[in-house]
């Protein structure tokens, strides 16, 4: 600790978070309103978790560019519009939020009380970033969020070069902490630490081809790597 400030000294300043696959358990949401936009949309292929996991974390056109790599750019708009319309069904209908992953509530708060400054960078849209926040209390916590309305999809550095611009913090003492290669990729791009977390959407295997500087099986492992 400090003894002029009182904040907790970190190998870090700045630590930003994918969200689903990474604070939030989604896939199964995800998996589930893919396939009903397909329906939604009379189209006959369906996709398995594991196809639907291997795209989660991209903005939803690029997502389903992935998915369907023969489709216009028409069509992936269009598809992207229908998973909207789909999940405010589902939203409506009463589907509960995702879930946290365990040890997120509680690491999220030793971060922001340890005094490091926390970011999201998401392929969400910004209401359903802060609808998820929200619903977890988790809102007060993150002071910078990015996502696909504001920048390009992962892997593209957009979102976290804008928060390492609206935060004035250095990229030699942020990490981004994420469960895919996209997320690892997109750190590496802005020239920023990476931490890969081995509960999400993407293998082991997938994730090592990214190279990523740290690891973690379960989230009340990042106060180690933070230097707390």
């Amino acid at each position: 600790m400090n003894e002029t400030t009182g904040r907790v000294q970190s190998r870090f300043d700045l630590v930003i978070f994918d969200c689903d696959g990474t604070l939030m358990d989604s896939l199964e949401g995800i998996w589930m309103t893919v396939n009903l936009a397909m329906r939604a949309q009379n189209l006959a292929k369906r996709f398995d978790r594991h196809e639907v996991a291997g795209i989660v974390g991209l903005s939803l056109e690029t997502a389903f560019s992935h998915l369907l790599p023969r489709a216009s750019d028409d069509l992936c708009r269009t598809m992207a519009l229908a998973y909207k319309q789909e999940f405010r069904k589902l939203t409506l209908s009463g589907m509960p939020e995702a879930p946290l992953f365990p040890g997120v509530e509680s690491t999220i708060k030793q971060l922001h009380q340890a005094g490091l400054v926390l970011g999201v960078a998401t392929g969400k849209s910004l209401a359903g970033l802060q609808r998820s926040l929200k619903a977890h209390s988790l809102e007060p916590y993150f002071t910078f969020c990015q996502t696909a309305d504001s920048a390009p999809s992962k892997p593209h550095p957009a979102m976290i070069t804008h928060i390492l611009d609206q935060s004035g913090l250095s990229p030699d003492r942020t990490l981004m902490v994420g469960d895919t290669d996209f997320d690892i990729i997109m750190g590496k791009n802005a020239g920023v630490k990476t931490c890969a977390v081995t509960f999400g959407c993407h293998n082991k295997m997938r994730l090592e081809k990214a190279m990523p500087d740290f690891w973690i099986d379960q989230m009340t492992e990042l106060p180690v790597i933070l230097g707390l």
